[in-house]
């Protein structure tokens, strides 16, 4: 008896432990909410982003709950991912505009590309025949004229193949909000900088997309030992 004693006066213990670090991380979580909250909520009013690098890892790690504070103040999901993407664009583009063209990546979702497309499915990709029914074939002769690797993209699990096959130290990616959103976080992850374009108009079809930041991007470079 002694010992069924004992060894329920730990597991009470322990249990008692346990629950303290529940309230602790629970009401550290409560309070990393509000203040990145706070944050976007400033940011929406004055056009200021505070603390980028922070915001980004806190929306990351408490993307739901933010929403859902945000909702009940009548602020949309999306305006939140918009400013993930832009928080991301802002932190990373320092570091994405000293890596050389020949060692970065651009990935463009096959939705841009015309309804009488003659274009093909290959392991690469859908191949631009560069016919000039769409942007694409402007792009792509750009951007590979300045070294970039161009991928039209047939969907989103051909990215993370490309990325472990060429292993491109920096990429720009195209696409609707939430997959250039999906496309940032999984490239701060895995440490790669990225910038997003996100589409003017989405869908599955006769997309629209600004190509002039599309090229202010694809052609923003700063000379690292300048």
């Amino acid at each position: 008896m002694a010992v069924l004693e004992n060894v329920l006066s730990a597991l009470y213990w322990l249990s008692t432990i346990l629950g303290a670090l529940l309230l602790i991380l629970l009401f550290l979580s409560t309070i990393i909410v509000i203040a990145i909250t706070v944050l976007l909520a400033y940011s929406f009013k004055t056009g200021n982003i505070l603390f980028p690098n922070h915001l980004i890892l806190g929306i990351m790690f408490f993307e739901g709950p933010i929403k859902a504070v945000m909702r009940f103040f009548h602020v949309d999901d999306t305006a939140i991912d918009r400013i993930s993407v832009d928080l991301q664009n802002r932190a990373m583009w320092a570091t994405f505009s000293k890596v050389p063209f020949e060692q970065r990546a651009i990935f463009i979702p096959q939705c841009l590309r015309s309804v009488e497309c003659p274009a093909r499915l290959s392991p690469e990709g859908i191949k631009c025949k560069e016919c000039g029914r769409c942007g694409i074939a402007n792009a792509k002769k750009a951007a590979e004229k300045l070294g970039y690797m161009f991928f039209v993209v047939p969907g989103s699990s051909f990215i993370i193949r490309m990325v472990r096959k060429y292993h491109p130290k920096a990429i720009i990616g195209v696409g609707c909000l939430i997959e250039v959103k999906d496309g940032l976080d999984l490239m701060h992850k895995s440490k790669i900088p990225a910038i997003g374009v996100v589409l003017e108009r989405s869908g599955c079809v006769n997309t629209i997309l600004d190509w002039d930041r599309f090229f202010e991007v694809m052609e923003a470079y700063e000379d690292g030992d300048a």
